[in-house]
């Protein structure tokens, strides 16, 4: 069931100089939602920006309230992050299909993460959730600098093995996420068992990120960092290239299927989107 609701701001705080973390009452909403999806955030009282701001859910709080991590990189996140506590936004979710986690059920093999930049923000719900599961988790994140890392401390107290990579070097591996884990995978140690995948960020990362699973003949989900018009489906304007699939596998390309991100998605197979050169 959807929901359009006022949400009140119980949290607008800073963790660095461009990202919050913002904690909503939302008690209709806390319980219903699943790893991977998000909500569609309007700014009341204004038309301007006229579009919502679709957010991932960081985390459910408790019974009531839901944290979202965001970046302020517009009109609207300017606008959002300027509000106080108290203050009431409108909230439409639960919104996209989470991410699957039925398969991991029969794999014994370790579960990673990847997320680079903003990606981050739906692990720390995914990660509790693998926790009561006792699954071991290792988070490799990618940010461009050091000063941009954001919730890693969360992620190492419920129980995941952090690796940290910035564009800059100035924390960790030196590089892009995907060469990190690529370097990681080489280890003859790490192959066995083979790991299954959870993965968040900008295209070009899931891009060089799917180049990598195919090498190492990984299963895993990819969610897409995308604006979205609408958040329903219903505007087109958030569609993504796609192959066709059957419970066996892949099939031969024979035709493109336009899925859109913010309803079929925004968690795909890693192999199921047909990436733009």
């Amino acid at each position: 069931m959807l929901y359009d609701l006022k949400a009140k701001i119980i949290k607008n705080k800073k963790l660095t100089p461009s990202i919050y973390y913002l904690e909503l009452k939302i008690p209709k909403l806390a319980g219903k939602l699943i790893p991977g999806q998000f909500l569609h955030v309007r700014l009341l009282g204004t038309t301007d920006p006229l579009l919502r701001r679709p957010l991932s859910v960081n985390r459910i709080v408790n019974k009531n309230n839901v944290g979202i991590v965001y970046k302020v990189v517009g009109k609207g996140t300017y606008l959002l992050k300027e509000m106080a506590v108290g203050e009431t936004v409108d909230v439409l979710g639960p919104l996209g299909n989470g991410f699957d986690l039925s398969k991991i059920e029969n794999n014994k093999g370790p579960v990673i993460f990847v997320a680079g930049g903003m990606g981050i923000a739906p692990f720390v719900f995914l990660a509790k959730y693998l926790r009561v599961k006792k699954r071991k988790v290792i988070a490799f994140v990618g940010m461009d600098t050091k000063k941009e890392l954001v919730v890693i401390d969360e992620l190492k107290k419920l129980g995941c093995k952090v690796k940290v990579s910035t564009d800059d070097g100035s924390r960790g591996f030196k590089g892009y996420v995907s060469d990190m884990l690529e370097k990681y995978l080489a280890k003859p140690q790490t192959r066995i068992p083979k790991p299954y995948i959870y993965a968040c960020g900008p295209k070009p990362m899931l891009k060089a990120l799917r180049d990598v699973a195919a090498s190492y003949n990984l299963k895993g989900q990819v969610s897409l960092d995308e604006m979205m018009g609408c958040g329903i489906g219903a505007c087109l304007g958030c569609v993504v290239k796609t192959r066709n699939f059957t419970e066996q596998g892949a099939k031969e390309v024979k035709e493109i299927v336009y899925k859109r991100i913010c309803k079929d998605g925004p968690v795909f197979d890693i192999n199921e989107i047909i990436w733009e050169d």
